[in-house]
């Protein structure tokens, strides 16, 4: 095999070596991210009864301290559209990213927008895109 192994190719030689199934080769070879020596290692030291440090719950919580993160930093920030350091309009975040994702999804609006957008760089218009540190995320607080 070559060093591009697909994900079914490792998940085979975690199955024919430790004697497992699907499911758990799959989580195993997920949890060492997709490395598969990685994976023969880690089931292997399960399979001496070595200790894992799998805390499921400590990862869990830092994802969703990432995630809640980036939210506030989303919210926080504005989308402005200038020329020569004139504003010409600026609105929040996540109206700018609901607003792009809408013209996007609609084939007629999406070629206005690249023409637009074409004509905004042609014309010397900057997209700026800045964040208001007020309110930075505070594993503290239940808010």
């Amino acid at each position: 095999m070559s060093e591009s192994w697909t994900e079914l190719e490792k998940l085979d030689v975690l199955r024919e070596r430790m004697g497992i199934g699907y499911e758990e080769a799959r989580t195993a070879l997920n949890l060492a991210q997709g490395d598969l020596v990685k994976a023969l290692d880690d089931l292997e030291k399960v399979r001496n009864g070595v200790e894992q440090d799998w805390d499921f719950s400590e990862r869990s919580q830092g994802f969703l301290d990432d995630v809640k993160s980036t939210m506030v930093n989303i919210s926080n920030s504005t989308i402005s559209l200038k020329r020569h350091d004139n504003t010409i309009i600026s609105l929040s975040a996540p109206l700018g990213l609901a607003l792009a994702y809408t013209i996007w999804r609609k084939p007629g609006l999406r070629m206005l927008a690249l023409v637009g957008a074409v004509g905004a760089a042609v014309n010397d218009f900057e997209l700026e895109v800045s964040s208001k540190q007020e309110y930075p995320y505070n594993e503290g607080t239940d808010d």
